[in-house]
């Protein structure tokens, strides 16, 4: 491990000694107490943990109390969004340093460069998913911390002023994305135009549309609570002025018909109580069946004695017989035979041999007896020559094999099994 990698580690070994002290600073700041506890104070405050506040009291470091919060989205009243355009700066600065690097051949220094310039574009972003982070979280929470309901409103136009800086700040990407990918190209560092434009260029879109999102959400909020100011003043006014005046009745107003609604007094409204039969509930079933037990019996209608006159005599009428087509019949019999012998059974030679079949034309016959057979689950087997044709359109056959449903009969061109 490098030399950097053993000071992180004792870094972190020292935060987790010492992880109670720290959770303490997190809240609030920390005094001196007794040797154990100062001990700790003072190993916290070589390490820069710990930072003096007053005489004997220290307060946590601010950059780790800010890792602390962003971790559990915890954030201040009216805390600022962070900005982009010095770090952008510094990384144009980073990157016309590299270009001159390359051109002179320093390596060493070339590396170093690069190696800053990338870490300048890792805090670009990181900066700028931290604002939009920060954004999504106090908008969800309506500003939850503080309380008071002017402190939000005033919360809503202090982000609404920093979105728009915001906003200008990821906008200027672009033209930082295109001038490191045109002078690349010429200086021979593509690399570093492919870094730039997938972490920057690409995420760009994205990003303006989130902060366009909370941009929407806070001017929402805004026209909202300007439209219920001019109310809420009304009814201060009101209630002051029924403060004043308990003793007083009412007054008379001179109604019209461009007269609100709002004046006029609220009506009851009259409901009829329905029980829900369909409610399984046994309460419910119980004061159901109960209410039906107190109904009165429904009276049987007495059928009143009318002469009917002179009435007609209707004769049933013949009973119709079905009669079964020639195709039909042939076609039983041709699928009694097929589940019997379990053997691929020609159409055509079954139709030659019967002799109703005659005058029904052999295309006919196949097409009517293979549409029946497959909606029986039939299997059809559909005898067809080698096809010359490298291109053909339709697929052309002279006979038709019939199977029962059950029936395997292996693969095409093979005798049944």
């Amino acid at each position: 491990m490098s030399e950097h990698g053993d000071q992180v580690q004792k870094l972190l070994a020292g935060l987790a000694k010492h992880a109670d002290l720290v959770a303490q600073a997190y809240e609030g700041p920390v005094s001196a107490g007794d040797r154990a506890r100062n001990a700790a104070i003072e190993a916290l405050f070589n390490l820069s943990v710990l930072k003096p506040y007053d005489e004997d009291v220290y307060r946590l470091n601010p950059r780790l109390r800010e890792f602390i919060s962003d971790h559990f989205s915890s954030y201040q009243a009216f805390q600022a969004l962070r900005r982009v355009s010095g770090t952008m700066a510094q990384a144009r600065e980073q990157w016309t340093e590299l270009r001159r690097l390359k051109i002179t051949g320093s390596q060493r220094d070339q590396a170093r460069m690069e190696n800053a310039l990338d870490e300048s574009i890792v805090e670009i972003a990181y900066s700028i998913e931290h604002n939009l982070a920060m954004l999504h979280s106090l908008i969800s929470t309506q500003y939850g911390n503080v309380d008071d309901l002017t402190s939000k409103l005033r919360q809503n136009r202090y982000y609404a002023r920093q979105i728009d800086a915001f906003l200008r700040d990821v906008e200027s990407i672009d033209a930082f994305v295109d001038t490191v990918s045109d002078e690349a190209i010429a200086s021979g560092l593509l690399h570093v135009r492919s870094v730039v434009s997938r972490r920057l260029g690409a995420r760009r879109l994205d990003w303006t549309s989130q902060i366009k999102d909370a941009q929407n959400a806070i001017s929402k909020r805004l026209f909202e609570a300007k439209m219920m100011e001019k109310q809420l003043r009304r009814l201060s006014r009101f209630s002051l002025w029924l403060t004043r005046n308990k003793t007083v009745d009412g007054w008379d107003v001179d109604v019209k018909e461009s007269t609100s609604h709002s004046v006029a007094g609220a009506q009851t409204l009259r409901f009829r109580p329905q029980p829900d039969v369909a409610d399984p509930d046994p309460v419910t079933m119980d004061g159901v069946l109960a209410a039906v037990a107190r109904l009165p019996a429904k009276p049987t209608p007495v059928p009143a004695k009318t002469d009917p006159g002179p009435q007609m005599l209707v004769e049933d009428e013949e009973t119709v017989e079905f009669q079964m087509s020639v195709q039909h019949a042939a076609l039983e019999e041709l699928a009694l035979i097929a589940n019997r012998t379990h053997a691929p059974i020609s159409l055509l030679e079954f139709k030659r041999g019967r002799e109703p079949l005659a005058e029904t034309s052999d295309a006919v016959w196949m097409v009517f007896a293979c549409a029946q057979l497959r909606s029986r689950k039939f299997r059809l087997d559909f005898v067809a020559e080698i096809e010359l044709d490298p291109f053909p359109i339709n697929e052309h056959f002279h006979d038709v094999n019939v199977l029962a449903p059950s029936y395997d009969l292996g693969p095409r061109g093979s005798s049944p099994k």
